[in-house]
């Protein structure tokens, strides 16, 4: 497997040559199928995205703004009001219950004809949807391995870009928006209603983590990118049945490539986040040409390559916040990114409300300042993600889970180790390094360094990353 060396210069043109050849090692055989169920059911956001015209028309208002928006900040609230009730204790419970309530609230708004009060009962179900995709990104994050969050962030891009198809095609006529919303809705409380209290009993043990760069990187490019994408959703004709048919035809196959880049040719998740931004720009960009043109119709194309940021924002948000993160933490990241997400939806709301003209330069220049504003912190992502200490358990499966079925098996007994190289090796395999194994073990980085030595020379190893590969080959399939 080729590694991005931790060595890596800080300059900038160093980084990206770094980043543009550092790969991710995603093993397909990894999935659990008793994890189905937190795999298929986030991130529910994009539900929303694109389908204004769908579940209520333009003359629907609420304080001058259209039902898009107001949903999508009831979402984002009731995602972080809900969630704040929740402890790692209670969580299979209270995703049961917010599951139920909201189901309940979405079958009033279903029999109900178009009017203000049906939206205000969206406004109610949207909320309680909020909360249920939070419960559901906290499993997300903290019961799947690399695979697992790999394909279930894949899953459901995949679904929504085949709804986005069909909703062009019109072969539902007009129920497709109600019908599909239905569906995700049965999904959800089904998937909420299977969550095990004991599934989250490891995470609620987690040492207290900090707000440290990997995550605040991280968080960077998930805000980022949610920012950029709801710009196109207020733009003319984004939800016209030539838009949709557009998108939808090219986002199924952005989703397959987004999963051969990782478990085929094992590009970096890096790569993918380049391709979104990229993709985004030309798409505002080409907004710019007459409506009617070729131009400006290929740019609704271009834009299905929107599944390739979710994909990588989830993807990547899933894997630092497993390695870094625990339940305090999540909840505080939560306090950030709702706040910012609702921004996203009254922004481009507002002007699309008041200065309808202003959306595309607006939504090209937000795109570009973020762009750039990623690329700048090459170093930093080479650093502290892509050749940090840490980097060979995020290139990994998943170590926390290799720790896992190491002490289930006790395959560390049968390698002749002293009890101190034991502990060292269990150390290694969740990517600490020497100083915080000496830290944990109440020793000197010599003596750790020390241990580590012996410990790769009794296995005829040389790095962490075949010590994980040694105790657990199955996961590590052959390179050609």
């Amino acid at each position: 497997m080729s590694e991005v060396k931790s060595d890596a210069r800080s300059s900038l043109p160093a980084s990206l040559v770094a980043l543009r050849r550092s790969k991710d090692n995603i093993n397909i055989r990894n999935v659990r199928s008793c994890h189905l169920k937190y795999m298929l059911i986030f991130p529910l956001a994009p539900v929303f995205a694109n389908m204004q015209g769908a579940l209520f028309s333009e003359s629907v208002q609420l304080f001058a703004l259209d039902a898009m928006t107001l949903m999508g900040s009831a979402y984002c609230i009731g995602a972080g009001v809900l969630f704040a009730f929740t402890r790692t204790r209670n969580m299979a419970f209270f995703a049961r219950l917010t599951a139920l309530v909201t189901a309940a609230a979405f079958v009033v708004w279903l029999l109900m004809p178009e009017s203000l009060l049906s939206l205000i009962m969206a406004l109610v179900f949207t909320f309680g949807l909020g909360g249920c995709a939070a419960c559901a990104a906290f499993a997300y994050t903290f019961i799947l391995n690399n695979a697992e969050r790999l394909l279930g962030a894949a899953a459901i891009s995949l679904f929504f870009a085949l709804s986005q198809l069909d909703a062009g095609l019109s072969l539902l006529s007009g129920y497709f928006g109600r019908i599909y919303l239905a569906a995700l809705i049965l999904g959800t409380a089904i998937c909420l209603s299977l969550y095990k209290k004991e599934d989250f009993t490891a995470v609620e043990a987690r040492p207290r983590a900090s707000m440290n760069p990997a995550i605040k990187l991280t968080l960077y490019f998930f805000v980022a990118h949610y920012f950029v994408e709801i710009f196109y959703t207020y733009l003319p004709g984004s939800s016209s049945a030539a838009a949709q048919v557009a998108n939808g035809s090219v986002g199924i196959f952005v989703v397959f490539l987004a999963v051969t880049l990782q478990l085929v040719t094992r590009r970096s998740v890096w790569n993918m986040c380049n391709i979104f931004f990229i993709a985004m720009l030309l798409t505002y960009g080409l907004y710019f040409m007459p409506e009617g043109s070729a131009l400006r119709s290929l740019a609704r194309y271009i834009h299905g390559f929107e599944q390739m940021g979710y994909i990588a924002a989830y993807y990547l948000l899933g894997c630092v916040f497993k390695k870094h993160g625990d339940f305090r933490l999540f909840k505080l990241c939560l306090v950030i990114i709702l706040p910012v997400s609702m921004l996203s939806y009254l922004i481009p709301g507002a002007i699309s409300a008041y200065t309808p003209d202003n959306l595309p330069l607006a939504a090209t220049l937000t795109t570009a300042a973020v762009f750039i504003g990623f690329i700048l912190l090459s170093p930093a992502y080479s650093k502290h993600l892509f050749a940090a200490d840490w980097s060979d358990a995020f290139r990994s499966v998943d170590m926390t889970e290799a720790v896992r079925k190491v002490e289930e098996s006790d395959l560390l007994e049968d390698l002749k180790l002293t009890p101190r190289e034991k502990e060292v090796a269990a150390l290694l395999l969740l990517g600490k390094d020497a100083k915080q194994i000496s830290t944990d073990l109440t020793i000197s980085v010599h003596t750790a360094n020390f241990h580590i030595k012996n410990l790769y020379r009794k296995l005829g190893i040389n790095k962490r990353s075949e010590l994980f590969a040694h105790l657990y080959p199955e996961s590590f399939p052959t390179e050609n």
